[in-house]
């Protein structure tokens, strides 16, 4: 090796050691002394010294209280020197605390608030020249910028660091396993003059967890087709699936389609006994003894039964004809009534319901105040009634002639008033009494205008 390469060696090993010295020696120190007073009226009149912890740093406030400013002067955490607050003079909104900064330096915070020129960009070595021509060291502008900041032209340069992490987001979903999220961004100061960029994530996520999802159905795999269910002529196969794959859960969707699906299947052709029809049975009794009636007779396929490869019957197997087609001697006196408004809406099991208001009363067989009706004369009666319940209750009631139920009815209001109807056609000899009876009951009864309960009836023949 040559004199001159050993030197220019020799050179290099030095300039490293003396970079090294100059970035560990800060590092090393164990904390820094820093101005210490509260509410002074000048920054000069501080002779109080406090050593601060570690991640501290000096700091100068000054606040007015009404018209006197003063200062106060300390240490701080460093973390709290993230952000310096920029007060607009020119803002209608006034704020008592005119300023607040750190430094981190000896004793600094002595003219901290009072906005002193600052020094002079200088640089540490006065060989800048020379270690640049040797090791090009503007290069690696992070070193220059602690050796020889002022020759590489770094006065302005400016390293990022990140600003204060955001409030957490709000959970980004509403069933199941999720995230909070919150961001930060290198602005506390963003680099500047090819500074260093912020080290690290700007972006910090959490677990959340909101109640469990609803599952919606799925359908399983269709069954294998099931065998052809005849031995000769046509038939029908079916196959099957469930809403299994998943089954549906916490108010999950039922699976939409078919459980069931069908085709049609082919044997041999069939050959057998048709059927036969057997001789009309006799008429049945006329419905209506005058005003026209209907009656009706029948037969059946059984004259043979066609076996199962034979041929049903053709034709109908019933026939209705017209009888006693005579006018019906009609009464002087119709009889006809209709009544509305319950006088109980609370009823108990079993009770007769009496209806007040009375709008048609035809004959007087009503009676307004037993709610019960009484026959004047044999014939064939209708009646009709109504009841209306609240929501969510229920209840049944029957048309009655004297123990017999000739019609009933059941209702049950779901999410708002409900009425129920049914009508009954019953004949009737001279005094006999029918009247509405409740059954069981779970409720009470609503009437309206909308909604009314009513018993009506009349004489359709004698």
């Amino acid at each position: 090796m040559s004199r001159q390469n050993a030197c220019e060696l020799e050179t290099i090993m030095i300039f490293r050691a003396f970079i090294i010295f100059l970035l560990a020696a800060p590092r090393n120190a164990a904390s820094l002394s820093c101005y210490n007073c509260t509410d002074i009226d000048s920054l000069d009149s501080c002779q109080t010294v406090i050593d601060c912890e570690k991640e501290e740093s000096c700091f100068t406030r000054s606040q007015t209280t009404g018209r006197h400013l003063t200062y106060t002067m300390g240490c701080t955490d460093n973390e709290k020197c993230g952000s310096i607050p920029v007060y607009d003079t020119m803002s209608m909104k006034m704020s008592n605390e005119k300023c607040y900064e750190c430094c981190g330096s000896e004793k600094c915070n002595n003219r901290l608030c009072k906005h002193k020129t600052p020094p002079p960009c200088e640089d540490t070595d006065e060989n800048c020249s020379y270690w640049n021509q040797k090791f090009d060291i503007c290069k690696d502008i992070h070193d220059a910028k602690m050796i020889c900041r002022k020759f590489c032209k770094l006065c302005s340069l400016v390293d990022g660091n990140w600003a204060p992490w955001s409030s957490w987001s709000s959970c980004d979903v509403t069933c199941g396993h999720g995230i909070h999220t919150r961001i930060r961004t290198c602005t506390s100061p963003a680099p500047a003059y090819r500074g260093l960029d912020c080290k690290g994530n700007n972006t910090d996520t959490k677990p959340c967890v909101r109640p469990l999802c609803p599952v919606h159905g799925g359908w399983s795999d269709w069954s294998n087709w099931g065998t052809c269910p005849v031995t000769c002529g046509m038939g029908i196969q079916k196959r099957h699936r469930t809403c299994t794959n998943p089954s549906p859960l916490r108010y999950g969707y039922h699976c939409f389609g078919d459980a069931l699906d069908v085709k049609s299947c082919m044997q041999s052709s069939c050959e057998g006994t048709d059927g036969e029809w057997t001789n009309w049975g006799g008429w049945d009794i006329c419905s209506a003894s005058c005003n026209g009636g209907l009656r009706k007779r029948s037969r059946s396929c059984t004259n043979p039964r066609p076996d199962p490869h034979g041929k049903y019957c053709d034709g109908d197997p019933i026939q209705v004809e017209m009888c006693n087609k005579q006018t019906c001697k009609t009464s002087n006196t119709s009889v006809a009534f209709n009544a509305y408004y319950v006088t109980d809406t609370t009823p108990a099991s079993g009770q007769t319901m009496v209806f007040s208001n009375v709008l048609v009363n035809q004959g007087g067989s009503y009676n307004s105040s037993t709610g019960i009706f009484v026959a004047p004369r044999n014939g064939t009666y209708i009646f009709n009634a109504q009841m209306c319940t609240h929501s969510s209750r229920s209840f049944n009631f029957h048309i009655m002639v004297k123990d017999a139920a000739y019609a009933s009815v059941y209702a049950y209001a779901y999410n708002s008033y409900e009425c129920a109807f049914t009508q009954a056609v019953v004949v009737l000899e001279t005094n006999q009494q029918a009247f509405v009876k409740f059954g069981t009951w779970f409720g009470k009864l609503v009437q309206t205008s909308n909604y009314r309960n009513f018993f009506s009836g009349s004489l359709v023949h004698e």
